[in-house]
């Protein structure tokens, strides 16, 4: 029997889905081991879009999963389209945690989905012993699909064939030993993917206690925390290791990784990794939301490789207590920024817009109180309303006066079997609290905010604001206010992205739908489109990068004073230092250029002395001149992800994310004098 798995994504643009597709390859490794059949099992897994269509015109399956997340459910569809078109009496199943909570709303969305036969009931991310028990029965009855359909299969949903009925399983317990699944890594099903510019991806365990209503893992069938052996993750790290491009990070996909005891283990582990190996290089996870000590401990231990996601999602407690979550409190969470610094650990402060009850003046209260607790970024991240997470429910929209719109998935379009594919999103653009023209606001403030106040890209300039009265906050809301004052190419930047929010969002998919088919070429070359809060602050860091330098000079210039020369020579000294050290579009030609550095302050060694001093301290006897180039390991690794993501903003986007600011910056090459 031959079975297909496809966790697909979108990758016309650029690669949309950049992880291994760990939940195919559990399903591969499950099914393999403990299905009966005396005539064995064959099961391959496919990421690509293009090499499952060429498998599938070769060679169609008895048996096709796909799993559907809301970036490739569409996509998903159209391929089980095109099976069915093919062969009619082949099995096709769906699963992941892209499914509805309320029985009303599965009953009507398993309906949109003729092409499908059967579904794993989500939203619990457990598919194992579903998908066991429907290959199981498609064995029993001699592979004949029409039987497969006589009785209930726990933890799925069908329609009737016949009837027309819905049929609805039972309930399955979840997998409280994972290592009841087998390593698909050790079962060489993750093989394939060593050398295509993907990511690791592990999970060391499974659920989450909170209870947040925008999120579609705060079910409560999904509120106890189970896990792998760490034998079981120590193989599998082993396994990745001795395979992987030793440039390639390692991900997670656990809920709240570093809150267990049991993670410290692991994060020992790591750390010998990282002494051996050189590996990984970075971690990307989300990290747990209480038990701080435990995570900074975890942090450490990764020798700082790993950052801190501190999600507080809103400080309006308020919003807190209608999306039912609990943050700890500001001096803890200060206190915890302090000792991450002290640790040279980075941590990310994420904020939701729009949420129910916030306000655009709670929100930017929100971004200042982050900022000065100490993180190295904030994200603002939008409100999507999640098929299996509550807030979703058509009672919760109703309540909090949700004002939702359409838009396109970022990147998740292009035409694989023939016809046009697209992913649409619904997005929260305004509430009771919060106009639409807050909204766009905030959209803008964000942007610079990413431009600027992400890690440690402009670090030495804020940290040489504060120093001389300036927060970092009110840095950028000045920008913000003032941007009729900045280079025109500067104000296009974001002109452009306020357009683009703007004509993204429709009242119905199908009006979105259109308009992507309307502006197809455009949004395959990235022109338009995209994650744009991503594209544009890329544009601004990377492709109009003096503009933006020039911006910030002429705004923190002017709070600073024209009349104070001394400031004015240090900030000089400061932009110029950026000038010199970081890396811009076109990449190829910034990693063999070497520029000067021209200046009368020694910026860098300040930085090196982790601003302990004011700068003024650091003041040269004559102006110097330093010379620059890249370091090999940082230019092998831009190469390669230029190869694998392309050097459009788009692009840029997705390997940026697994890259730290100082990856973007040339080294001086400084003389002995210097470093007396």
């Amino acid at each position: 029997m031959k079975i297909y798995l496809a966790d697909l994504g979108h990758n016309l643009v650029t690669e949309t889905s950049d992880t291994y597709p760990l939940g195919a390859g559990n399903l591969a490794a499950y099914v393999k081991e403990y299905a009966k059949t005396p005539d064995g099992i064959d099961v391959s897994i496919y990421r690509d879009p293009a090499e499952l269509k060429a498998v599938l015109d070769h060679e169609m399956p008895d048996v096709i999963g796909f799993s559907s997340y809301s970036w490739n459910h569409h996509l998903a569809l159209a391929f089980a389209g095109y099976v069915k078109d093919r062969k009619p009496d082949a099995l096709t199943m769906m699963g992941g945690p892209n499914f509805p909570l309320t029985v009303e709303e599965q009953d009507d969305w398993v309906r949109t989905m003729p092409q499908i036969d059967m579904h794993v009931r989500g939203p619990t991310y457990e598919g194992e012993r579903a998908f066991l028990g429907a290959v199981q029965r498609y064995i029993d009855v001699d592979q004949n699909r029409e039987g497969v359909f006589d009785e209930a299969i726990d933890a799925t949903i069908w329609v009737d064939p016949k009837s027309g009925e819905i049929v609805r399983g039972g309930e399955l317990p979840r997998i409280r030993d994972l290592d009841e699944i087998p390593s698909p890594y050790l079962a060489g099903y993750m093989d394939k993917f060593f050398n295509t510019g993907l990511f690791a991806l592990m999970q060391l365990s499974r659920g989450c206690p909170f209870t947040c209503t925008f999120c579609n893992s705060s079910v409560k069938s999904n509120s106890k925390v189970f896990r792998h052996s760490f034998e079981r993750t120590k193989a599998d790290l082993d396994y990745v290791v001795a395979r992987i491009n030793h440039a390639s990070p390692l991900c997670f996909a656990d809920d709240n990784f570093g809150m267990y005891i049991e993670d410290e283990q692991v994060a020992d582990y790591l750390g010998h990794l990282m002494d051996t190996y050189d590996w990984p290089k970075y971690i990307r996870t989300t990290t747990g939301k209480n038990k701080s000590d435990r995570i900074i401990k975890v942090m450490r231990k990764a020798k700082g490789r790993l950052p801190m996601t501190s999600s507080v999602q809103s400080l309006n407690p308020v919003v807190l207590k209608n999306i039912k979550r609990q943050n700890i409190s500001l001096d803890t969470y200060s206190e915890v920024q302090k000792e991450l610094h002290a640790q040279g650990m980075q941590s990310y402060g994420e904020l939701i817009l729009c949420m129910p009850g916030e306000t655009r003046e709670s929100f930017m209260q929100a971004v200042d109180d982050l900022i000065e607790s100490g993180v190295s970024r904030v994200a603002a991240h939008q409100l999507m309303l999640l098929h299996g997470a509550p807030l979703a429910n058509p009672d919760s929209r109703e309540q909090f006066g949700f004002r939702v719109r359409h838009r396109i998935v970022a990147r998740c379009l292009g035409k694989y079997t023939g016809d046009l594919v697209a992913e649409t999103e619904e997005m929260v653009v305004e509430s009771e609290n919060f106009s639409f023209q807050d909204y766009l606001d905030t959209r803008a403030f964000h942007l610079l905010l990413t431009i600027y106040f992400y890690e440690a890209n402009f670090q030495e300039a804020f940290k040489f604001a504060r120093e001389r009265g300036v927060r970092p906050f009110e840095l950028v809301r000045a920008m913000h206010d003032r941007l009729s004052e900045a280079p025109p190419a500067f104000r296009k930047v974001v002109a452009d992205y306020l357009d683009e929010n703007q004509s993204e969002l429709f009242e119905t998919r199908e009006d979105c739908l259109a308009w992507v088919a309307e502006n197809y070429d455009g949004l395959i070359s990235g022109d338009v489109g995209g994650n744009l809060l991503s594209k544009y602050s890329m544009i601004g860091r990377f492709v109009v990068l003096n503009e933006t330098l020039d911006f910030l000079a002429h705004i923190l210039g002017d709070m600073l004073g024209e009349d104070d020369a001394e400031a004015q020579s240090m900030l000089a000294s400061v932009i110029n230092y950026y000038r010199s050290v970081m890396l811009h579009v076109p990449f190829r030609q910034s990693l063999e250029a070497t520029p000067n550095w021209v200046t009368e302050h020694d910026v860098e060694a300040w930085r090196g002395d982790d601003y302990a001093k004011p700068l003024g301290e650091y003041r040269l006897g004559q102006r110097i001149e330093i010379p620059t180039d890249v370091n090999a390991r940082i230019k092998a690794t831009l190469k390669t992800r230029i190869d694998t993501f392309g050097e459009h903003p788009t692009g840029l986007g997705r390997f940026t994310r697994t890259m730290f600011a100082n990856d973007f910056r040339r080294d001086l090459q400084r003389p002995d004098s210097l470093n007396r």
